[in-house]
């Protein structure tokens, strides 16, 4: 009976992954939902594309007998995109992104193994360095700006002093250099998918929901996260377990 379902859950994705439609199910013991929408990594590692759909639901009508096991299978692309800067007046910078994938059957998440929420995709990304405000060429570059004090130069932003040399009364700002700097861009896609076991009561229609939502404590000063999902597909095979 296993082998069968499975060669009844083969044909159907071949069916639903080659008629290239968005939204595909059937009644039977396979069922399946999802959406060719694909993520791209364009210039500079940014995102385009991907789906702004957060949730997949697929219908699955299930046989009077007992021993009815539902087999989730929730496959997704999933795109991270994280960008730590370092500098004179930034020496840590973090991000942390990823991606969680949720799955309840009629709308809870009772019963579902081995859990019902799982992370895909998730990256915690950190660059640390003090090398910058220690170099004089970093700390001390010159502007146009003149000065008498230290006030005066408060405008220009973090770390800006007024430098006079005797026996001159007045000087010149003097501040971090932009070009001292460390960028660390990251921009990865990748597929996944995981098994969601869960037993259902016989003779019932079932409503499966799987949902996805960005976890993460997000960046840092200095720092950027971003995130893509698509293509994915919500597939539901029914087994019998004697």
């Amino acid at each position: 009976m296993r082998t069968l379902a499975s060669v009844f859950a083969v044909a159907a994705l071949v069916t639903v992954l080659g008629s290239g439609l968005a939204l595909a199910q059937s009644s039977g013991n396979f069922s399946a939902t999802g959406t060719p929408a694909s993520c791209a990594i364009g210039t500079g590692g940014s995102f385009s594309g991907g789906t702004g759909v957060t949730l997949f639901s697929a219908d699955i009508s299930t046989s009077n007998a007992s021993g009815v096991t539902l087999d989730i299978r929730p496959s997704l692309v999933s795109g991270l995109f994280t960008d730590t800067k370092i500098s004179t007046t930034i020496p840590s910078a973090t991000a942390d992104v990823g991606i969680e994938v949720c799955v309840t059957v009629d709308g809870s998440s009772a019963g579902i193994l081995p859990t019902n929420c799982v992370v895909y995709d998730e990256r915690y990304q950190q660059i640390s360095s003090n090398l910058f405000s220690q170099l004089t060429e970093c700390t001390m570059a010159p502007t146009t700006i003149a000065c008498t004090t230290d006030t005066n130069c408060s405008s220009l932003g973090t770390g800006f002093t007024c430098s006079v040399r005797a026996p001159a009364t007045t000087g010149v700002c003097v501040g971090p250099n932009p070009l001292c700097d460390f960028d660390l861009i990251l921009s990865t896609l990748s597929a996944h998918s995981f098994d969601f076991v869960v037993p259902v009561r016989k003779g019932k229609p079932h409503r499966v929901e799987a949902s996805w939502s960005v976890i993460g404590s997000g960046a840092t000063s200095g720092a950027h996260v971003a995130s893509c999902v698509g293509p994915g597909i919500l597939t539901v095979t029914q087994y019998k377990v004697f």
